[in-house]
């Protein structure tokens, strides 16, 4: 059996492709899997299964994409495959699919879905199977644990430290202008914000006698953001920025007791690795985006609730979010 399975996207869109990815491999086991995916779809499901024999890449950014696609549709041909798994909702992906005889599973556009992308994903592999059989997931290797332990160990935490990691960055928050400018308001929360939630976890830390640490593990060229976090703190947050090692970064993620972050792709990794999640969204509908994880382990805070919405993520202030992450803190 080969089955060829299509996700062009980001970190979070791979993520929320995994319980349909997991199902599928319960229910061909054996079979040989192709994945059609992107840079970032190669590099977050890597060793996710052994079942996944192939990566072939579809590169948005590539110059003459027509080119692309022609040499990807000649291959699916000559694969033969048996069954096409396309969890794209564009109808340009099914050209990619002619003159393959095998069966295709397309994922079908809704608008403004009320249904987790991840779960219309697994019931197109089967409508019986649910959230508990199969939440999101991504394995966490060991030596990326030691690799992330000794970060942690060189920074002072220790394996008993509660720890939280915040994360005030997002792919294209450095730029500026277009479509980025208008989502600025909606994907970044003001550094004031960031700097008044840490020091309230820091003095409700001191208050009960608690070892509680906040992180900011961010890329190296994102430095200058973390460092007006820490000032605004008051030096209430650790700032990491080691070098770029997308394993670490997960194991990280997977050490933390609570990771605080907007709508954005470590949302759904920390989710992935079984961390505690508080989401902040804004404008984007949290039934069709949020992370699919178990409904004990994510609080999901929208600007939608609170007084002014058109100040996007800023209408949720740090005593909102210090309130909701209060349900995972110790006592």
């Amino acid at each position: 059996m080969k089955i060829l399975v299509v996700r062009i996207g980001r970190a979070g869109d791979m993520v929320m492709i995994t319980p349909a990815l997991s199902a599928l491999i319960n229910k061909y086991p054996g079979a040989e899997i192709t994945l059609l995916t992107s840079p970032d779809g190669r590099r977050v499901l890597k060793g996710f299964h052994p079942q996944i024999k192939n990566v072939w890449l579809l590169d948005r950014k590539k110059l003459f994409p027509f080119l692309q696609r022609r040499k990807i549709n000649l291959n699916i041909k000559n694969a033969g495959f048996q069954h096409i798994y396309c969890f794209e909702t564009k109808s340009s992906f099914e050209k990619l699919f002619h003159g393959s005889t095998a069966q295709l599973h397309v994922l079908q556009n809704i608008e403004q879905s009320e249904i987790n992308f991840a779960e219309r994903c697994l019931k197109m592999v089967n409508p019986a199977l649910t959230k508990n059989q199969y939440p999101v997931y991504l394995p966490v290797q060991d030596d990326a644990k030691q690799r992330a332990q000794g970060i942690l160990q060189q920074a002072g935490i220790s394996d008993e430290t509660f720890l939280i990691g915040i994360h005030p960055s997002y792919s294209g928050l450095g730029k500026k202008f277009g479509r980025n400018k208008k989502s600025l308001p909606h994907r970044n929360w003001p550094i004031s914000h960031w700097g008044e939630l840490c020091r309230l976890i820091k003095n409700y830390a001191k208050e009960n006698n608690l070892n509680i640490q906040i992180i900011i593990d961010l890329m190296p060229d994102e430095k200058e953001l973390g460092l007006k976090i820490i000032k605004e703190s008051q030096n209430s947050v650790e700032l990491l920025t080691p070098a770029p090692d997308f394993e670490r970064y997960k194991a990280t993620l997977a050490r933390m007791n609570l990771l605080i972050v907007p709508n954005t792709g470590p949302m759904h990794i920390g989710a992935a690795v079984g961390t505690n999640i508080v989401s902040l969204f804004s404008i984007h509908n949290p039934k069709d985006c949020a992370p699919y994880t178990s409904e004990n382990k994510l609080v999901v805070l929208r600007a939608e609730d609170c007084q002014r919405p058109e100040l996007g993520l800023a209408a949720i202030s740090a005593e909102d979010v210090f309130q909701a992450s209060k349900v995972f803190l110790p006592h």
